[in-house]
């Protein structure tokens, strides 16, 4: 089943990192008045991103699992790690290129920021990711993809024993002070996967039918998100504090959401379902583009000389734009012909998951 009130909390997810990102790139909106309640609010998208991905990988593992008697084990594994492999990597790969060619018109990275190409590339080792800003986060889902395919693999029907097995592993490392992933073993139990779990936990509450909803559920999460957007800024680099007070309330409105739709209460507009469909391509793109629209306006003269709000205005359009150019002609056409190239449609595979929508990034 797709879930068009997630489609619609990932267009929310997308547009609240977009609205932080466009202050970095041009000078002078680098102290716009709005600037603090955006760069406050908006890194939360990443960690709604996350919910929403443990939310779908959790029914895509339960669809794999499903699949185990028709297919074996291990066509099971090869297509559910193909399909993440297509859905990550070949889009990923092409932003690189891009944003590696734009970082040519722009200074020179600070010494010891470099890391070796093959680590960003495969994003084994991609937090902090100098060449693709906002991909750091793709190695964590990288990370969360890889435990869900171990566990499939070595566990077969029991396969949630082993994520559950993880996450308690998340929670002790957590405990005891983790904090950033120094190497790429680290990611494996860096406190930010934690996030995964809520999105898990999502899942196995309403396929177990618990689809209670309440309005004081909403002030809840709203008061919670509040609050805890306060004590990240005051520590924007810990990802326990985000784990607590940005993705726990994320995961209250993510579960009202499904459940709204669940009864069929209320539906997302489509519109937000659209740029929902192509929050990846606007996940990418989007600072990618305003580092070359801002490179762009230097060059014409027009910083210091615009108003910041008009050249901001213009860089989000044209990064908004080139993203939708993308999902429409890059990433929908790789989703559609990638699959069939890898193999994917020789064997029978659930419905559901035959032509699959894109999942968080």
């Amino acid at each position: 089943m797709t879930y068009r009130n997630i489609q619609g909390m990932r267009a929310i997810a997308a547009l609240m990192v977009v609205s932080c990102h466009m202050f970095w790139s041009l000078g002078p909106s680098r102290i716009y008045w709005v600037k603090p309640f955006f760069a406050a609010i908006g890194p939360a998208g990443v960690d709604v991103f996350f919910v929403i991905s443990g939310f779908i990988i959790y029914n895509v593992l339960q669809r794999s699992i499903g699949e185990l008697g028709q297919v074996g084990r291990g066509r099971a594994v090869f297509v559910f790690a193909m399909k993440r492999f297509i859905r990550i990597y070949p889009l990923y790969w092409i932003a690189f290129a891009a944003a590696f060619l734009v970082m040519l018109w722009g200074p020179p990275l600070p010494r010891g920021q470099e890391k070796p190409l093959l680590e960003l590339l495969t994003l084994v080792n991609g937090a902090p990711n100098y060449i693709v800003g906002v991909a750091w986060t793709l190695t964590y889902e990288v990370y969360f993809y890889a435990v869900v395919a171990l566990s499939l693999l070595l566990l077969g029907r029991n396969a949630m024993y082993g994520l559950a097995a993880w996450f308690a592993m998340l929670v002790v490392a957590t405990t005891a002070g983790a904090g950033h992933a120094a190497s790429p073993w680290n990611y494996l139990f860096a406190p930010i996967l934690l996030e995964f779990s809520f999105g898990v936990a999502i899942g196995m509450l309403v396929r177990r039918g618990f689809q209670r909803l309440h309005g004081a559920l909403w002030v809840v999460a709203s008061i919670w998100m509040l609050v805890g957007t306060w004590f990240v800024a005051h520590d924007p680099v810990s990802y326990p504090l985000r784990v607590v007070g940005w993705a726990a309330p994320a995961a209250l409105f993510i579960y009202g959401f499904v459940v709204l739709e669940r009864q069929g209460r209320w539906i997302m507009p489509r519109s937000l379902q659209y740029l929902g469909d192509a929050s990846f391509s606007i996940y990418l793109w989007h600072l990618i583009v305003f580092e070359l629209v801002a490179a762009v306006f230097a060059r014409l003269g027009w910083i210091g000389v615009v108003h910041p709000a008009l050249l901001m205005a213009g860089m989000v359009a044209a990064g908004l734009a080139f993203a939708l150019a993308s999902y429409h002609w890059i990433e929908k056409p790789l989703l559609a012909c990638l699959p069939g190239v890898a193999g994917l449609h020789r064997a029978p595979i659930a419905p559901a998951e035959a032509a699959p929508r894109p999942e968080p990034c």
